[in-house]
């Protein structure tokens, strides 16, 4: 008798399940559909929002860049083709040192970070593999889809390495020295 009555609790807590599942997925349609959140660039995040976002980025990062064996890096000649290569194609909205956002800067959302804090933050693999594969929904590309290989993104990176604690006038410097291609 107790086996019996023990199964019809199952099958009645195992028929709720589903069907709070069912209402909850059609819930979550319904809301998609409504169009009720708003995906403006302009749009403000909430704390929990952004803590999810930030939390599932960090993680992905750490773990895809886990396996990824950094070369030597620091030489001057990778630290110009990287500056070279920032300066043409990141400059816009990772600001220089010393420089005003640009109108592409000020207008994303979720901001371009810091680079320097970022540097500090990262190891050379997660830099690599944020520069090579990008960051969904952020407006950073993906440069492995680009005519760069991989030793432009390590200059990349050598060059973030070099950058951290430069000035506006040591960047212009290399401005003024490299001219562009």
């Amino acid at each position: 008798m107790m086996s019996l009555f023990r199964a019809e609790v199952v099958k009645a807590v195992l028929a709720w399940l589903v069907i709070l599942g069912v209402l909850g997925g059609l819930g979550a349609l319904a809301f998609v559909y409504s169009g009720f959140f708003n995906v403006a660039a302009t749009t403000v995040d909430s704390a929990p929002l952004q803590w999810l976002l930030v939390t599932a980025r960090e993680a992905s990062i750490q773990l895809h860049a886990r396996d990824i064996e950094a070369p030597t890096l620091g030489g001057a000649e990778q630290v110009e083709r990287g500056f070279r290569f920032f300066r043409q194609e990141c400059a816009m909205c990772h600001n220089p040192p010393g420089r005003e956002p640009t109108a592409m800067s000020a207008g994303l959302n979720p901001k371009a970070p810091d680079l320097p804090e970022l540097v500090e933050d990262m190891t050379d693999a997660e830099l690599f593999w944020v520069t090579r594969n990008g960051i969904r929904f952020t407006g950073m590309p993906a440069w492995a889809t680009s005519s760069y290989g991989d030793e432009m993104i390590w200059d990349v990176v050598t060059y973030m390495r070099a950058s951290v604690d430069m000035q506006a006038a040591d960047y212009d410097a290399l401005d003024q020295r490299l001219p562009p291609d």
